[in-house]
C-alpha cells in the first residue's frame, strides 16, 4: 500500500550499494518538452566517480531509450534499463530489447490525435510511443480516455500513466523487473539496493527494493512505497555529490590504514 508520512533522513552511499537511479525528475529537473532537459554538469564526473567506487554497480533505471540516456550523459556508458526496462545494457554496448507487437499499426490514429490538439508531444520509442500534455494539462482525460480506446483491440501492449504524459508499451515491461534483473547479475549481486526516483512509474521499483530491504527514494513528495524522500532533484544531486566525496575519501583512507597497520606489525 502507499503511504505519505514523514521519513527518515537519507543516509549516505556505502561502498556495498547496488545505486538505481531514474533520469527525468531524479538527476535532472523536468523541461516543458524532453529534448530542451538540461544536466547538470558537475553531475557527469559525480556519476563516475560513484560508478568507480561502487565498483560498477550503478544503473540508470529510466523511461526513456538508452540511447537518449548515453547522449545526456556523455561520455558515460553506464550500465541502464531504458523505457521502463524494455531495453537493457548490463555492460559494454550491447543493449536487449524486448519486442512491442502491434505498435505501428497504432500510430496513424495517435498521430491524427496530435493533429487535432496541437498542445500534445508525440515521442516515438524504440518499443514504445509516449504522448505528452505536458503544455496542454487540460487534456489529461482527453488523453487518457483516447489511448484507452486506441488499446481496446491492442494485444501486447498497455497503457501506463506518467507526470504529465500517457506511454503505450509492451505488456508487463516495469522498472522493478529491471532492478531485480540486474540485482541477479554481477556486480549488483549481494548488495544492498538504492532506488531513486520521482513518478508513479518508479513505484514498481520501489516494491522491489522494498521486498529486498533496500532503500528507496522519493524525489518529491506524495503517496508512496519509498521509505525517504528529498525535495527535488537539486537535493537528489546534493545527495549523490556528499556521498561520492565521502565514498572517495574512504577509498583513499584505506591504503592509509593498511600502510599503518603493516609498519606497526
Amino acid at each position: 500500500m502507499l503511504r505519505f508520512y514523514a521519513m527518515p533522513p537519507l543516509p549516505l552511499i556505502e561502498p556495498n550499494t547496488a545505486l538505481f537511479l531514474d533520469f527525468d525528475g531524479t538527476l535532472a529537473d523536468l523541461a516543458p518538452r524532453p529534448e530542451l532537459v538540461q544536466v547538470e554538469p558537475e553531475l557527469v564526473g559525480t556519476l563516475r566517480l560513484l560508478y568507480d567506487r561502487l565498483e560498477g554497480a550503478l544503473a540508470i533505471v529510466s523511461g526513456r531509450p538508452i540511447i537518449e540516456l548515453d547522449h545526456f550523459l556523455q561520455p558515460l556508458c553506464l550500465p541502464a534499463a531504458g523505457i521502463h526496462g524494455a531495453e537493457l545494457r548490463a555492460g559494454g554496448a550491447h543493449i536487449e530489447m524486448k519486442p512491442a507487437p502491434g505498435l505501428e499499426p497504432l500510430i496513424p490514429a495517435l498521430e491524427a490525435l496530435v493533429r487535432r490538439h496541437p498542445g500534445l508531444r508525440l515521442e516515438r520509442k524504440s518499443v514504445a510511443v509516449a504522448i505528452h500534455y505536458r503544455q496542454a494539462p487540460e487534456l489529461e482525460g482527453l488523453v487518457h480516455a483516447a489511448v484507452a480506446d486506441i488499446l481496446r483491440d491492442a494485444t501486447g501492449l498497455e497503457g501506463m500513466r506518467g507526470k504529465m504524459v500517457v506511454e503505450i508499451k509492451p505488456v508487463g515491461i516495469n522498472k522493478g523487473d529491471a532492478i531485480t534483473a540486474f540485482m541477479n547479475m554481477p556486480p549488483f549481486a549481494g548488495r544492498g539496493p538504492v532506488f531513486a526516483g520521482d513518478d508513479v512509474t518508479d513505484e514498481a521499483g520501489f516494491a522491489v527494493i522494498r521486498k529486498l530491504g533496500g532503500i528507496g527514494v522519493l524525489v518529491g513528495q506524495r503517496d508512496t512505497m519509498a521509505t525517504v524522500s528529498v525535495t527535488g532533484p537539486a537535493a537528489l544531486r546534493c545527495w549523490l555529490h556528499r556521498s561520492a566525496r565521502a565514498l572517495d575519501g574512504a577509498a583513499g583512507f584505506a591504503p592509509m590504514l593498511a600502510s599503518t597497520s603493516t609498519t606497526r606489525s
